[in-house]
């Protein structure tokens, strides 16, 4: 306060009063409030607004990512399967060729055994890991046990299927046992009828081989299986299979098989790529930092206006109270103007009434008192506030006869100033 009164000592006419006694030394008050802390919640509610928004664009974009990486991963998934049922298509489409050489026609036709295992022995040498490679005439449903691996009921219906004018699906058969195997079988085709199958027999191994080269060194994680559901017979994986953490969202089936292709992306295609998670934290970042300059400028802004608006209230108010009347006030908040202006009508209407001499009744009161004589001044002029402000000669005192006598018993004629 010592700062806020030194700026009326300058402007006052009044002598400096004399120093009073050193007064006992007081406890410091606290400090109390400040526009900094009044405006700090609103710091914190957009500060904590801001994390809210900047946590749920993040989500957003982890969403979108997931959305994406699905997208990729099925993507991904369709192209391998699509690989893979072209690979086996080659191998049909040979088995499919040679069951349709007059030749092997004729032979089976005929039942001529040897012409069939020299035909047997040519086709070895166009299929790496083949087991067995045999012929079945139409109608035939006798099994063969002893052979290695045997031909089952399960080869036989793809057999059936064949001469029913059907392409019959490449499968594997008595997997997970010593003789597990994929049968791959195509009609035998003459001039007006089937007249037989053709059934090349491979090792299951072989998958494998078939997946090795469709993961490409790109990593990730693939699976073949036969069957849908929680039924189905893993045939082959390949790859990473720690990203089998997170659930298979989508299974590729493989064309002209009885088989489906899974495949899980590399942990390396992220759901938020790194250009925006940079982006993102950038754009929160700058603003953050705005949000907090801005507090800070608006709190010391503010600060300056309160304190010369109190500055410049309490000289106002003093001097209104001392009768200086205001043409304007030189404030800047509304807030401080509306008190100027309520104490401005306070005052106007506590002020004293003027005191207006009645001069009829001061002639009254002269004939009433004889031994008194009032002098009255003339209507208009303005009577001292007090005696004490008025000039020497302004009081006359003078004693009249009668009343000397009867009081003191001087002479009539004395008289004193």
């Amino acid at each position: 306060m010592k700062s806020l009164f030194s700026k009326f000592r300058k402007n006052s006419d009044e002598e400096p009063a004399p120093a009073a006694a050193a007064a006992p030394e007081q406890k410091k008050p606290s400090r109390g409030l400040t526009i900094r802390v009044l405006v700090m919640p609103l710091l914190l509610t957009s500060l904590i607004t801001l994390v809210v928004v900047a946590a749920l664009v993040y989500l957003q974009f982890s969403l979108v990512g997931l959305e994406r990486r699905d997208a990729i991963t099925h993507a991904e998934t369709d192209r391998l399967a699509a690989v893979l049922a072209g690979r086996l298509r080659g191998y049909t489409d040979v088995i499919a060729a040679a069951g349709r050489a007059p030749a092997v026609v004729a032979a089976l036709k005929a039942g001529d055994q040897t012409a069939l295992d020299e035909h047997v022995a040519r086709l070895r040498v166009l299929f790496p890991s083949v087991l067995r490679i045999r012929f079945i005439a139409r109608g035939d449903d006798r099994l063969d046990e002893n052979a290695v691996p045997p031909l089952s009921y399960a080869c036989l219906e793809l057999a059936r299927t064949a001469e029913a004018g059907q392409e019959p699906p490449v499968e594997a058969h008595l997997y997970g046992t010593k003789v597990q195997h994929v049968d791959l079988l195509r009609p035998v085709v003459g001039d007006k009828e089937i007249v037989g199958s053709l059934l090349v027999t491979l090792d299951v191994a072989v998958l494998r081989e078939w997946l090795r080269p469709l993961l490409n060194g790109g990593g990730g994680y693939v699976e073949l299986r036969q069957g849908t559901g929680d039924k189905h017979l893993m045939l082959a994986a390949l790859g990473d299979a720690g990203l089998q953490a997170t659930p298979a969202t989508y299974a590729a089936p493989v064309a002209g098989t009885a088989w489906s292709l899974v495949y899980w992306a590399p942990g390396s295609v992220a759901t938020v790529s790194t250009a925006e998670q940079v982006g993102l934290l950038t754009v929160f970042g700058v603003a953050l930092v705005v949000l907090i300059v801005a507090f800070v400028l608006f709190t010391t802004l503010a600060g300056r206006i309160v304190r010369g608006d109190l500055v410049a209230v309490v000289k106002q108010a003093v001097e209104m109270w001392s009768g200086r009347r205001q043409h304007n006030f030189d404030v800047k908040l509304a807030e401080s103007l509306e008190v100027l202006n309520a104490l401005e009508q306070h005052l106007a209407t506590q002020q004293p009434r003027a005191v207006h001499p009645d001069a009829a009744r001061a002639a009254a009161m002269q004939q009433q008192e004889q031994g008194i004589i009032v002098d009255e001044p003339p209507e208009g002029d303005d009577m001292p506030s007090s005696l004490m402000f008025m000039a020497q000669d302004a009081v006359q005192v003078e004693e009249l006869g009668a009343l000397a006598t009867r009081l003191g018993g001087g002479k009539p004629d004395d008289k004193s100033k």
